[in-house]
């Protein structure tokens, strides 16, 4: 009879390990869902993939603003969404120093803003805003000029960093999505 406590004993320490084994294999991969997303944007991957390729370089029309697709990727927590745009770009010579890109919206309210190869301006044809080859505002209810895209030359391609802005407002200032 010596031996039943130490038995219930030893069955209750079993049992107790058990749960606990359990609860941690339910637990860990829930844990790792909810921590993933948070530990992989603090790491360089998510600067790298703020840029979009644009294209190559050599495929672009010289001398000329011509808009490009992009594919841009946001990551909203745990939701990875692609989403299309365009930018405006004008390549002088293959050099970096001899390209600039434009973001084609309006900063008045938000028009996508068609090149006018005829006037050498963009024109928004919304509200009537006139924009120069540089994408600086001429005239219109446009606060400000177009506003420029951060880019990189990675080999033979634009890496073009998509930038959403906020309209309306004579500052640029860049709006998180």
């Amino acid at each position: 009879m010596a031996d039943i406590p130490d038995r219930r004993r030893f069955l209750s320490i079993c049992t107790t390990a058990l749960i606990a084994g359990m609860s941690g294999l339910i637990l860990t991969p829930v844990v790792a869902f909810v921590i993933g997303p948070l530990r992989r944007k603090a790491g360089n991957a998510a600067a790298e993939s703020d840029f979009a390729d644009a294209g190559v370089i050599e495929s672009i029309p010289k001398g000329t603003w011509t808009l490009r697709p992009i594919e841009i990727v946001r990551q909203d927590g745990w939701v990875k969404t692609s989403q299309s745009r365009s930018v405006w770009v004008f390549v002088k010579s293959a050099e970096s120093n001899g390209i600039k890109v434009l973001s084609p919206i309006c900063p008045h309210l938000g028009c996508p803003v068609p090149w006018d190869a005829a006037a050498s301006q963009f024109r928004c044809p919304c509200h009537g805003g006139v924009f120069g080859p540089d994408g600086a505002r001429i005239s219109g209810p446009p606060p400000r000029g177009l506003d420029p895209l951060e880019y990189e030359v990675r080999g033979k391609n634009l890496w073009v960093r998509w930038q959403d802005f906020e309209i309306g407002v004579a500052q640029r200032i860049v709006v998180q999505v």
